[in-house]
Parts: structure tokens; sequence; C-alpha cells
């Protein structure tokens, strides 16, 4: 069975903020899309629920017209060995091409990746079928499903404004390259300069504990960790107070105090009343980060960091994994900022 309702709502919130408007994501069967602010699409197909040889393909694509589609193959079995062999693709029994293998650090271990002149045919191939395999030697080793693939193409070509040109990946037509616009520019945002974590108090100050009890969280030390402080600047101090949580997702209530004692709730794109899950921050990039488990083995969910600015938290990325099928790598991102 597919987990996938919890996590699809908490990707609409992600994706609905203002920040993120531009981005979307969906899912078709057994394949899902996620395209950022930027254009760029991440189509993703999963092995069929019942299969036992689990493996994800992976499409990336900018938004610019003349953008390449690329192919990556993901075996997730850690006991897969290729054997030095050229992993061959088939689709319905049917060979369609060989592929090279690397080792890979994620998932189990092997990825096929696919050269940019591959991609069209696999693509073309598999259009009317219903499992890829990749078999190494005489030996399968992984199968995706084609269920949803056509439809999930569709959708990347038609948020990449590609429909009916030369350079859509299904929905092709007569109209040329010319005819995609250009991609939006990143958001370009200026961290504030690091500074020393000396002289932070050792407690919460009174209005941060009485932001604390509002938020009903624990302002004392105690089962769900301690208060943490942070030098934001000579001025400003960050507070994460502790807020509960389940097994594998903890909330913090995230706490931004003057030099006067004037307290208030760390503005952050996406999440309410300051509280974000599993969050941390570093104070040699600025950066705070947070991610949300869609459960326990962490295949699904999302995660986002914010820059500090000097005056405020901005939005930097977010990623988002909208179902959970087992493969918890490389999460697409759903909104990227370049941060200076």
């Amino acid at each position: 069975m597919k987990t996938e309702t919890w996590i699809l709502t908490l990707a609409a919130a992600a994706i609905l903020t203002p920040g993120v408007a531009a981005a979307d994501s969906n899912s078709f069967k057994d394949w899902t899309v996620v395209c950022d602010n930027l254009r760029t699409c991440q189509v993703a197909g999963f092995s069929p629920d019942d299969g036992g040889l689990p493996a994800v393909l992976r499409l990336s694509r900018g938004g610019a017209a003349g953008a390449a589609a690329k192919v990556e193959i993901d075996l997730i079995d850690s006991e897969v060995d290729v054997g030095g062999k050229a992993p061959t693709l088939l689709v319905d029994d049917r060979v369609v091409m060989t592929a090279r293998a690397k080792r890979s650090s994620e998932a189990g271990g092997v990825t096929v990746v696919l050269d940019d002149v591959q991609v069209g045919p696999l693509l073309g191939a598999a259009r009317n079928g219903t499992l890829l395999t990749i078999r190494a030697g005489e030996k399968d080793v992984g199968q995706v499903s084609l269920a949803g693939m056509v439809a999930a193409l569709r959708y990347a070509d038609d948020q990449q404004r590609r429909a009916g040109t030369v350079t859509a990946m299904v929905a092709k037509g007569s109209a040329p390259a010319a005819r995609v616009p250009a991609p939006p520019a990143a958001p370009v945002l200026h961290a504030a300069p690091a500074v020393a974590q000396t002289g932070l108090p050792s407690k919460p100050p009174a209005a941060v504990r009485a932001l604390g009890r509002k938020a009903e969280c624990d302002t004392e030390p105690g089962s769900q960790g301690e208060p943490q402080a942070w030098r934001l600047s000579d001025d400003k101090v960050l507070w994460q107070i502790p807020c509960g949580g389940g097994a594998y997702n903890f909330s913090g209530l995230f706490v931004v105090v003057d030099k006067a004692g004037r307290a208030a709730l760390a503005s952050l794109e996406g999440v309410e009343d300051g509280l974000a899950t599993n969050a941390d921050y570093d104070p040699k990039t600025r950066i705070l980060t947070a991610y949300g488990k869609g459960r326990g083995i962490g295949d699904c969910g999302e995660s986002s960091e914010w820059v500090w600015t000097g005056d405020a938290f901005a939005l930097s990325q977010a990623t988002v994994m909208p179902v959970c099928r087992g493969y918890g790598y490389d999460w697409p991102v759903v909104f990227r900022a370049e941060v200076r």
C-alpha cells in the first residue's frame, strides 16, 4: 500500500507558500514530478509495489529550451552486484540498449547512467510499455514500473512550457525551441556576516519563555531537550525551545530576541508560528535547516533551509519527496535561491 496522503498534503503546504508559488508537484500512478521555481523538473519512476527488484529512475531537466534530459537509475537493493557488466535495459523483456554503471554512495551502491543520446530512444521504447527491467549478464537486478510515465513526462513538458514544441519529451509539436520561454533567474540572497558565538545567555529570557508557554512548549530543561541559543548579530540572539514530537519528528519553536529583551517568533517562510521540525542553526553558514519525515525510514518528506540576512530569515532552498516508496536519497528541489 502506498503511503502518500500525508506527505502529499505536507508537500502542497510547502509548495503553496508565497516564495515557492511558481513550483509544483504531482503524482501519476508509479511516477512523480517535482518542478522548482526555475522550471527545473525532476521526474521519478518507482518499482511496482509488489516488485522484488527495487529501482528508481530519475530524470532531471533544466528549464532552458536547450537543456538536455538526464537519466539515472538507482538500484536500491544493497546486495546488488552488476559484476562489472554493462547493464542491459529491457522494456517488457525486449532489449532496448546497454548502459554504463557506476558505484554510488546512495541507495544500493549502483547507479545506471544513460548518455544524453540514449534518453530519447529509451523514453520512446518505454512509452507503450509496462515494465523497465535492468539486467546484468543473465540476472535481473532492478525494475521500474512504467505506469504513469507518459502522464508524468507530459506534465513536466507543460510545466516547462515545452508542450507543442520540438523540445517536448511527450507533448511534441512543430513549434521551434525558441518558443520555450527562458526560465526565471534564481533569487539572490545575501547572508549576514558570521559573528562569534560568545557571551550567550544560559537560560532563555522571560519574553522567550512567555512565547514558549503560549505555544505550549517546554521552556525548561527536560526530556524534550535543552533550549538552545545562537548569536545572530551583536544585538540579536536566536533561541530554539523544544516543543514536543513523536517517534522521528521533533518540533522546536524559534524566537529572535533583541538587546532590549524584546522577543518575536522567527519568520520562516513555509512554517507556521515559528515552529520547525528536526531543525538546527549553523552560525558558520548562517543557515537554519529543518526536515520532516513522512515516516520513520525517511523515504519521503520535506526539507527547508533559511539564511539569516541580517534582518530576517529568507528561504534559500526547499526539497520534497511527495511519495513514500522506499527511496530516501536526493529529494527533488522545489525551491532554490543563490546565497552570496
